[in-house]
């Protein structure tokens, strides 16, 4: 009796086992080779999309040129406002000789740029950076107005922490700006600039973030 039991549960089993491998095979249906393609055209293109969403990085030759001129004038008129106020207003020695710096150099550097405008017959743009015919620079303008409204009404060290991160950010986009240059700029003064604001802003970075670290900001 036992061995009929044992045998009866064997066959069960069996029989169970045999439906679910035949439910499986039959269930599972082939992907369709439409839809492979579509897949991989998909991977592909989305492989071929610009690597970066950055203006500067989809810009080439003269259109290059002509907005990142706008842009730094602008760029560089908001550090100048910026620093002539730290010159004013800092307690601390070595942000007053980094405002001072800052505004020597860049104010040569704009000097320069309003004369390519001309040069080269772009559109010459006015403080702040609206265009005198249209939009370029605008947006950048915009941006060095915020900076600056965040340092009104602060002083002693409240004033000097702001200014260290206000001017941080200000130079990471400056050097954000410029180092689609060495291969998107036509002219090569424009690289050349582009080169020396990314060494000369990099190590002004490097140092505000030191004294960041240094006085306990």
């Amino acid at each position: 009796m036992k061995n009929k039991i044992f045998i009866t549960v064997i066959v069960v089993l069996a029989i169970a086992a045999a439906a679910v491998w035949y439910f499986v095979v039959f269930s599972v249906k082939p992907v369709p080779e439409e839809a492979i393609q579509t897949s991989n055209t998909a991977t592909e293109e989305k492989k071929q999309e610009p690597a970066s969403d950055n203006k500067y990085a989809n810009l080439k030759g003269d259109a290059f040129d002509e907005a990142y001129i706008a842009d730094m004038l602008a760029h560089h008129e908001g550090a100048l406002n910026m620093s002539e106020q730290a010159m004013a207003v800092t307690a601390q020695d070595e942000i007053r000789t980094l405002a001072s710096n800052i505004v020597q150099s860049q104010s040569a550097e704009i000097m320069q740029m309003r004369t390519w405008q001309k040069s080269w017959g772009y559109k010459e743009t006015m403080s702040g950076g609206h265009g005198s015919h249209g939009g370029a620079g605008m947006d950048m303008g915009g941006d060095m107005v915020e900076m600056q409204n965040k340092l009104q009404g602060l002083k002693g060290e409240a004033y000097d922490k702001e200014f260290l991160k206000q001017m941080i950010l200000h130079h990471e986009q400056a050097v954000e700006m410029s180092q689609y240059a060495a291969t998107n700029a036509k002219h090569q003064e424009i690289k050349d600039l582009a080169s020396a604001v990314i060494s000369a802003q990099t190590k002004e970075i490097e140092q505000m973030k030191q004294w960041q670290k240094d006085w306990g900001y």
